[in-house]
């Protein structure tokens, strides 16, 4: 069978890896990056995670489950009770999303709203906030001044002006947007010791529903959520703005950080997209096991081409052919869980995983 996976570590676990393999006990954190459709790459191996019950084999008392965006709903479907079925129900909702020229942000998110609530019932909010292995982290951003207008003339004017200060200094988008991390644990998720700067809440009962609208709610295109309970005012948004794939410091003192991938370029802010020489400092990737698809795997996706949010565009006259190709492109992904799985389990990770470096 080909190899369609890579493996790459840090150096704080490459010699680790090399020696012992990827053993579960040493999972601390798993990491879920945004991307919009980008994640129907990761369903069979998350699939196979859940089935394996991988994570909660950790030696570790609890696992971090950290994301933004659709990486942040992936962890909240794996703390559900059934988190098998909660996955589906989450891919299915996405996956069938349909929106045309006569929808704005209050309509877009009603049906983000929809897809919430399709994956997440009662009886799962009081699991995740009280499970047994998995404390949650969940990235949001707080706007400010004009990017917390409804008015989309300001808001975009506010997105422009942002990504032309990200150009000079990724810091100097805080003057638009605040780092917001909504957590599920009884204290302080470890990693904001670590120069973590930013706003601080707890999920509960009451604004678990607005804290998974507001991870995924992207500027301009989907309103921005207020009245989150337990957190400041204000406007909340996509959390992908400043935590697109990997962008924080949650270096575990010991175990590592697991990280699938959709691509080998890790982009820290949304904005990096076209900022190529912009990348996570070496400090954040010295525990990270990167696993991600390599170049070949796309030949055998429909298109050849990994799904992306202009297949909305691409297909809006056609949505029963994009909702097709999404649904081959998640089968599709079951050879990276067999490749992941065989390659952990016989010990082949010894020799295939690669230093984790950003060129």
């Amino acid at each position: 069978m080909k190899k369609f996976l890579r493996f790459k570590a840090g150096p704080g676990i490459l010699p680790i890896i090399r020696e012992e393999g990827l053993r579960p006990e040493r999972v601390r954190v798993f990491a879920g990056p945004a991307g919009g459709p980008k994640w129907f790459v990761s369903v069979g191996f998350d699939k196979a995670i859940i089935k394996s019950q991988f994570l909660e084999k950790s030696s570790f008392k609890r696992v971090l489950l950290a994301g933004a965006s659709a990486g942040a709903w992936r962890c909240l479907a794996m703390a559900c009770k059934d988190p098998l079925s909660a996955y589906e129900k989450l891919r299915i909702a996405y996956s069938r999303n349909i929106f045309t020229s006569s929808d704005n942000p209050g309509t877009v998110s009603d049906k983000i709203r929809d897809n919430v609530r399709g994956f997440i019932n009662e009886e799962d909010i009081d699991h995740i906030l009280n499970h047994s292995k998995f404390d949650l982290a969940i990235h949001v951003v707080r706007s400010k001044h004009l990017a917390a207008s409804d008015n989309q003339k300001l808001e975009g004017f506010a997105l422009l002006m942002s990504a032309g200060l990200n150009v000079i200094k990724a810091d100097l988008m805080a003057l638009f947007y605040e780092r917001a991390i909504f957590y599920t644990s009884s204290t302080k998720p470890d990693f904001v010791s670590k120069g973590y700067k930013g706003l601080l809440a707890r999920i509960n009962e009451e604004n678990i529903e607005k804290v998974a609208l507001a991870t995924g709610s992207l500027p301009y295109l989907i309103r921005g959520v207020e009245g989150i309970s337990g957190a400041p005012d204000g406007v909340y948004r996509d959390g992908g703005l400043l935590n697109y794939q990997l962008n924080q410091d949650y270096t575990p003192e010991e175990g590592l950080t697991l990280f699938f991938h959709y691509q080998e370029k890790i982009t820290p802010g949304w904005f990096d997209k076209k900022l190529p020489w912009r990348k996570p400092s070496a400090k954040m990737l010295d525990r990270v096991l990167q696993i991600y698809p390599d170049e070949s795997f796309k030949e055998i996706l429909p298109g050849r081409k990994i799904p992306d949010r202009n297949d909305f565009l691409n297909f809006v006259d056609d949505p029963s052919e994009r909702i097709r190709r999404w649904d081959e492109v998640c089968k599709t992904s079951e050879i990276l869980a067999d490749d992941f799985m065989e390659t952990v389990e016989s010990g082949q990770i010894c020799n295939r995983v690669e230093p984790l470096i950003q060129k």
